[in-house]
């Protein structure tokens, strides 16, 4: 089953797609016979005789393209949520135990939008462990497994990614296929020059592969990339301005309840 995020991405591709193979097929008709009609062929306007297969290789790369622009603008939103004060930063504040129940307060009050924010799963699950052990190092341990599982949804979350950045050339490489295959059909009428424009549309729907490949792989990257500067960010937030700041060593009698509610300011 199809996410919402990208079922949405798909129909968008679907009707970007539809759009860019009218249009082509359009000039190429309009243009035959010109100077710019092996351009459109390329591009797959001759819709016949192998543009349908660029149309694919179109419909797959928008996919991925947006796909990736989704993922994109998600990475963004948790940086955004590094910066919306849920944690004191001042050089010289320290966290009390007692200052938890407000932290969890504000935490609950983010909007609904922001409820999904990684950085609120990690804070809560961190606060929750040191409230039910008391213990720095459990508290240290979930937030670490707490960051390697949010790390592992991200990944899990860029599978449909992959699949198209592996289909993108494949398509092209099948229509080379087909392609060769069908010039060997016309092969024993003689005709040299059916025979290459045959070849020559077979190879361009690698071309056109190859280069949407690099070009969507270039931004599937860029997406690592801050993928992996948010969770190192995120883990680098938490340890500088909660585990560093908590200050346990006034509380170090074990049969010492934290208080459920303060009203410190955090």
């Amino acid at each position: 089953m199809l996410g919402l995020s990208t079922k949405k991405t798909y129909f968008s591709a679907a009707l970007i797609s539809l759009i860019y193979q009218i249009l082509v097929t359009s000039l190429f008709q309009v243009l035959a016979g010109t100077s710019l009609e092996r351009f459109f062929v390329l591009l797959g306007g001759d819709f016949k005789n192998g543009g349908v297969i660029q149309g694919f290789i179109i419909f797959a790369s928008t996919w991925a393209f947006l796909e990736i622009k989704e993922k994109r603008r998600h990475v963004k939103k948790e940086f955004h949520g590094l910066c919306l004060s849920l944690l004191p930063t001042g050089e010289r504040h320290v966290l009390l135990p007692m200052d938890l129940p407000n932290i969890e307060k504000k935490l609950n009050k983010l909007d609904k939008k922001y409820h999904d924010l990684l950085i609120r799963r990690v804070l809560f699950s961190a606060i929750s462990k040191f409230k039910s052990t008391s213990s720095m190092a459990e508290t240290i341990d979930i937030i670490a497994i707490q960051s390697e599982v949010n790390r592992e949804l991200h990944e899990s979350g860029q599978n449909n990614i992959r699949y198209l950045l592996w289909l993108i050339p494949s398509i092209g490489f099948m229509g080379t296929v087909l392609g060769i295959s069908q010039s060997l059909t016309i092969a024993d009428s003689g005709n040299m020059k059916e025979i290459t424009s045959t070849l020559g549309i077979a190879f361009d729907t690698t071309l056109v592969s190859l280069i949407l490949s690099a070009v969507v792989t270039g931004f599937f990257h860029r997406l690592q990339e801050e993928t992996e500067k948010l969770h190192a960010h995120l883990k680098d937030y938490v340890i500088s301005n909660f585990v560093n700041r908590l200050e346990i060593r006034r509380f170090t009698n074990p049969n010492m309840k934290i208080p459920p509610h303060s009203n410190k300011a955090s």
